[in-house]
C-alpha cells in the first residue's frame, strides 16, 4: 500500500529513492561497505546492484539509515544550476514567523497538501515542507507548453504542470532563497517569494572581487586538509585552460552568458573528499550574474559545502556600517577597508597582528586601525589572541584568549628549546583572526566595496 505525505503526494519507497536519486558508482560502494573484508560482487546494471541491497536490508546488512544518509546525500543534487536570492532590506525570520507568512497569505494549510493554484506561465506557490529547522522547501508550479492531442476523434488541449522547487535558508541575521533553476526561472520564483512573504528578493549577484574570493576560499582548503568542514576538504583546485561545453546541458542561457573568455577564469575543477571519505571529481563554474553551475553529479553536501563560503563571503558588514567614531573619516575607511581585503588576499586571514598594515605596505593612523580592530572584536567578528613567545627560538610556547590567564612572573621553560625564562609582557604576542562559521549581516547596498571579513 503506497504511503503518502500530509500534503497527499505519494512516498518512494527506501530503494527506489535509491534508484532515482543515487548513482551506480555509490551504490556498489555502499554494497562494498556492508561486505566488509570479503570481496564483494561486482554488478553491471543498477537493477543488479538494488535487488542485492534489498537482500542486505532484509539481512539487516544494511540499515535503512543508512540509506537515508545515502539518499540524503544525492536528493536534489545533480548537474544543476544553483542560485541564491537575497532580501533587499535585511530581515531575519524565525521559523514561527516563516511559517506564519506562509499561513495568512493561503486558505489552504500549505504544509499539509497542495493549494493547486491555477496554472500560468509564472511560477505560482503550490505546498512546502520543513527539511529541517532552518531549511524550509517551497514548491512552485507554472504551465508547461501546451499540446493538442486526437482521443476517440475529440481534439483536446493539454497543459502540463511543471514543479519547481526553491529552498529557504534562514540564517542568524538574514535569510536566503535557493533555486536549483536558471537565472531567469530564478528571478521568477523570487518574485512569487516576495509576494508570498511580503519581502521584496532580489538575485545575490557574485562581483569580480567575490569570485577571487571564492577561489581563495576553495584553495584555502586543501592546504589544511586535516580540519574537516562542512563535510570535505578540496584537495586540487585549478582554473581549466581550455573548457568545453560538452559537459554541460544544451542551454542557450549558458552559451550567451558565458563566452570571450568569462568561462575559462570563473570554472573550477576540483576533486571533492566528502564525508564518507569517497573522492568526487567535480566542476563548477561561477557567473557574476547570480549563479553557481555545478556541471558533473553531485551530492547535496557538496552543495552545501560550497554555499558554507558562499555564506562567509556575502554575508559581510562593511566598514562604513561597524559605527566607528566621528573622527574616522570616509578616507580613513577606504584605506582600511582596502586592508582588510589585502589582509585576506595575502593569506594572513588566520593570523595577524596590529602591525600587519606596515607588512602590507599602508600608510594609516594607527589609533584608528586599532579601533576598527577594537569594533569588530566585540561586534564577534575577529578573534583576539594572546601568543606565549619564546624570548630565546620565538617560537609560540601557548595560545591564551584571556589575558588575566597569562601567567606573567611566572617561571616557563619553552617546549620547542628548553630555554629557561620569567614570563613578562614582553613575551606576549597579540594577534587576530577572522572567525568561521558565523551568522553576518550583508549590505545590499555595495557589492563591489564590501569588506570580507571571513577566515581565508
Amino acid at each position: 500500500m503506497e504511503e503518502r505525505t500530509p500534503n497527499n503526494l505519494v512516498l518512494l519507497t527506501p530503494i527506489e529513492e535509491l534508484n532515482k536519486h543515487v548513482p551506480m558508482k555509490a551504490l556498489q560502494e555502499l554494497v562494498d561497505e556492508a561486505a566488509g573484508e570479503q570481496e564483494s560482487s561486482k554488478y553491471a546494471t543498477k537493477e543488479a546492484l538494488l535487488d542485492e541491497v534489498q537482500a542486505l536490508v532484509e539481512k539487516k546488512t544494511i540499515s535503512l539509515g543508512r540509506i537515508n544518509k545515502l539518499v540524503q546525500d544525492y536528493k536534489f543534487a545533480g548537474r544543476v544550476s544553483v542560485c541564491w536570492g537575497i532580501p533587499l532590506e535585511r530581515t531575519a525570520l524565525l521559523k514561527s514567523e516563516l511559517e506564519k507568512a506562509i499561513l495568512s497569505k493561503n486558505s489552504v494549510n500549505p504544509f499539509e497538501e497542495e493549494i493547486k493554484p491555477q496554472l500560468t506561465q509564472r511560477p505560482a506557490f503550490n505546498s512546502a515542507e520543513w527539511l529541517s529547522n532552518n531549511l524550509l522547501r517551497l514548491e512552485f508550479v507554472y504551465a508547461g507548453k501546451s499540446y493538442e492531442i486526437e482521443d476517440n476523434y475529440e481534439k483536446r488541449i493539454i497543459v502540463p504542470t511543471k514543479r519547481l522547487n526553491s529552498y529557504i535558508r534562514l540564517l542568524e541575521k538574514t535569510f536566503v532563497v535557493e533555486t536549483r533553476a536558471s537565472i531567469r526561472e530564478s528571478k521568477l520564483v523570487y518574485d512569487s517569494v516576495s509576494l508570498l512573504l511580503g519581502v521584496e528578493i532580489v538575485s545575490m549577484t557574485f562581483t569580480n572581487q567575490d569570485i577571487a574570493f571564492l577561489k581563495k576560499e576553495l584553495n584555502g582548503k586543501s592546504k589544511a586538509a586535516k580540519h574537516k568542514r562542512f563535510g570535505g576538504d578540496l584537495d586540487t583546485i585549478y582554473v581549466s585552460a581550455s573548457p568545453g561545453l560538452d559537459d554541460l546541458d544544451s542551454s542557450e542561457e549558458y552559451k550567451n552568458n558565458f563566452t570571450h573568455g568569462d568561462l575559462r577564469e570563473t570554472r573550477l575543477e576540483f576533486l571533492y573528499t566528502s564525508s564518507s571519505k569517497n573522492k568526487i571529481e567535480s566542476s563548477l563554474h561561477i557567473s557574476s550574474q547570480g549563479n553557481i553551475w555545478f556541471m558533473s553529479d553531485v551530492p547535496e553536501e557538496l552543495i552545501e559545502y560550497v554555499f558554507a563560503i558562499v555564506h562567509k563571503i556575502k554575508f559581510l558588514p562593511p566598514v562604513k556600517k561597524l559605527g566607528l567614531k566621528s573622527s574616522v573619516t570616509t578616507t580613513d575607511e577606504t584605506i582600511i577597508q582596502s586592508l582588510v581585503n589585502a589582509i585576506r588576499k595575502s593569506g594572513y586571514g588566520k593570523r595577524f597582528n596590529p602591525r600587519i598594515y606596515k607588512t602590507l605596505g599602508f600608510e594609516l593612523d594607527e589609533r584608528k586601525w586599532i579601533e576598527t580592530i577594537s569594533k569588530l572584536v566585540r561586534l564577534g567578528y575577529l578573534t583576539e589572541r594572546f601568543e606565549l613567545v619564546c624570548p630565546d627560538c620565538h617560537e609560540t610556547i601557548k595560545v591564551y584568549f584571556d589575558y588575566k590567564d597569562i601567567p606573567l612572573d611566572e617561571a616557563l621553560s619553552c617546549i620547542h628549546c628548553g630555554h629557561e625564562f620569567e614570563v613578562s609582557e614582553e613575551d606576549i604576542l597579540l594577534t587576530y583572526s577572522f572567525k568561521e562559521d558565523i551568522e553576518l549581516a550583508q549590505d545590499p547596498e555595495s557589492q563591489d566595496d564590501q569588506v570580507v571579513l571571513a577566515q581565508n
